[in-house]
């Protein structure tokens, strides 16, 4: 708490005795101490002395908590570390002052406290926990698997370790923990604690767990809400004002695929209103939001309750989160409310499980009806399916030889350019006889980390397969990324994970996705696309018949070339890249939800049908 904003508080507090309040204020010496004495009136520490210091030191950890859910974090900091002067043995607020100061982006001071923490019970599964997650956020994968792992040893029941010691070993293909995956899961559908809903979705395609893990995330982000008043406007006779919330304004896939939705809005109808609390950078995605905005503002330094009062001030009808649960996300913005009608879209494959979410984006075949019991809001469909893309969209101007990409001039290329934590042991099996059943043939595969190259030729030799057939790909920018994809033959999908920004890359480029439909939103989003682009036949039902249809592409020229030609014809032609009339739909869905409030409804399934 800065030092003017300790005196604004005392000027304003109004104590029950103020004279007395102002000459021990002014008898602080130092800055430090005007500061903390703020503080500590603020939170009611001055006549804090009731229970014994534990009990004092569990009570300010209590506070301490819910104020780091509003991302209060300096008065967060403060009251954890006074209840550790009453209490320094408490490993529990050791630990949550780590979370606070890493939330601070005070990463050295964070690892300092979860030492401490670890440093009062060494082999307590939790604290080790709490460092590989610090690791983790860090980037420092290694290393934070080495601490997952010892305290999944500890604790076999430690559900958040093991789930994210799966998530980050899957991120380099390392399947160590795949081989009992029956007996893992079954530690996830027993558990009550918390556990990551994105590092959870490519462990098993199950809506069920999905959505019990997004309901407890949300239920551990919530803060209270109940003093607050929102009068709710309602948006009849005027322009409809969409507010989208997001820290994706940047060169980030979400950006790829809303940018022309949020240029080609109809301002006779509607205001666009950004909301951006990510970092301040000058990427063209940044700019382009910011252009393609009405008003546009950069709310990164601001609380979840200062961002809610922003956007209440500005009378928004709709609030669209595009986060869900990604990395950085402040979902739990949406507990208050922020407009009228509240819709997550596009960022998450998921349910978000927060209860004051009233809609959420998908299509018939993302989320048939059979399937909406898996989410706790209610579905807007678009006609065609749910994810935008940008009809400008443009290659590099030179597309790379096959030599330049280390690909074999004549080889038969499947490739597979989702992010390497999707695949498992299931598809892999899949792409290996494929291998072995056409002979001139090679994977490509997206391996940015070196790593990720080590496992996966263990793999592939595990399965009779040699080095030489798998040519591994590095980063690329977009535009090189869409003229590099024109050189492979056949996209491979994974299964419990879909392709999704990259299954429309594949697509617009001309290369057919061999998909299998799951059944949560994230194991049907690439049959969705494909059905859109016209080629429906390319999502299969069973592995086996995704293994037959891949070969067939592979063994039947002219069949791959009569599906690349009505790939070539579905993105011409079709709905998958018609960027304006998927706007107009998606423009006629959020009046039908702001009708529905209207006329004094609760939220219900909408379409456009």
């Amino acid at each position: 708490m800065a030092n003017s904003q300790a005196q604004h508080f005392l000027a304003s507090s109004g104590p029950e005795n103020p004279d007395r309040t102002k000459q021990e204020f002014a008898g602080a010496v130092s800055s430090n101490g005007r500061a903390d004495f703020a503080m500590a009136m603020r939170h009611g520490m001055i006549k804090q002395s009731n229970g014994t210091p534990q009990e004092q030191a569990v009570a300010l950890h209590t506070k301490a908590r819910k104020l780091a859910l509003k991302r209060q974090f300096s008065d967060a900091e403060y009251l954890l570390r006074q209840a550790l002067k009453l209490d320094d043995k408490n490993r529990m607020i050791y630990a949550s002052l780590g979370e606070v100061l890493e939330m601070m982006n005070r990463p050295e001071k964070a690892i300092l406290a979860h030492i401490d923490a670890l440093r009062l019970d060494p082999s307590n599964s939790k604290c080790l926990s709490y460092i590989g997650t610090y690791l983790m956020r860090l980037n420092q994968d290694e290393e934070a698997i080495n601490y997952f792992d010892a305290a999944v040893k500890f604790d076999p029941n430690n559900a958040t370790a093991l789930a994210r010691l799966v998530y980050l070993r899957r991120r380099i293909c390392d399947w160590t923990d795949l081989g009992n995956r029956e007996k893992r899961v079954q530690v996830f559908r027993k558990t009550d604690v918390g556990i990551d809903p994105f590092a959870f979705l490519s462990m098993v395609d199950d809506p069920g767990l999905q959505m019990k893990f997004s309901v407890k995330a949300a239920e551990l982000a919530k803060v209270d809400t109940s003093g607050i008043e929102f009068e709710r406007p309602r948006a009849e006779g005027r322009k409809i004002r969409l507010g989208y919330f997001s820290n994706d304004f940047f060169d980030h896939a979400t950006m790829y695929l809303i940018g022309r939705q949020l240029e080609l809005h109809d301002r006779d109808r509607f205001e666009i209103y950004i909301y951006d609390y990510g970092e301040v950078n000058n990427h063209e995605g940044r700019l382009r939001a910011e252009n393609a905005a009405d008003v546009y503002k950069q709310v990164a330094s601001l609380e979840n309750d200062e961002i809610a009062a922003v956007a209440r001030e500005d009378g928004l009808d709709i609030a669209i989160d595009l986060k869900g649960y990604t990395k950085g996300n402040r979902v739990n913005i949406f507990n208050n409310r922020l407009a009228p009608v509240h819709v997550t879209y596009l960022g998450y494959p998921g349910t978000t499980g927060v209860d004051q979410m009233d809609y959420m984006i998908a299509d018939p075949v993302t989320i048939p009806g059979k399937l909406r019991k898996f989410y706790t809001e209610k579905i807007l469909y678009m006609p065609d399916c749910y994810q935008p893309n940008d009809d400008q969209r443009a290659a590099a101007d030179t597309v790379p030889s096959r030599a330049e990409a280390g690909l074999p001039e004549d080889a038969f290329v499947f490739c597979s350019f989702n992010s390497p934590y999707k695949v498992s042991p299931d598809e892999f099996d899949v792409w290996m006889k494929l291998l072995d059943r056409v002979p001139d043939s090679v994977l490509w595969f997206y391996a940015p980390r070196d790593k990720t190259c080590e496992y996966i030729l263990k793999e592939a030799k595990k399965r009779g397969i040699g080095p030489e057939r798998i040519v591994f790909a590095g980063f690329a920018g977009q535009k090189e990324h869409l003229a590099r994809l024109q050189l492979a033959d056949v996209f491979l999908d994974t299964f419990a994970v879909n392709a999704h920004t990259t299954a429309s890359d594949a697509l617009w480029a001309g290369v057919p996705v061999v998909t299998k439909t799951g059944k949560q939103f994230a194991a049907r989003v690439a049959t969705s696309l494909v059905h859109c682009a016209g080629v429906p036949e390319l999502a299969a039902a069973t592995p086996q018949q995704y293994q037959a249809l891949a070969l067939k592409l592979a063994r039947d020229p002219e069949y791959l070339a009569a599906i690349k030609a009505r790939i070539k014809e579905g993105i011409a032609q079709g709905p998958l890249y018609d960027t304006e009339k998927f706007t107009r739909n998606f423009e006629a869905l959020m009046e039908k939800a702001v009708q529905r409030y209207n006329a004094g409804l609760k939220p219900d399934h909408l379409s456009l049908a």
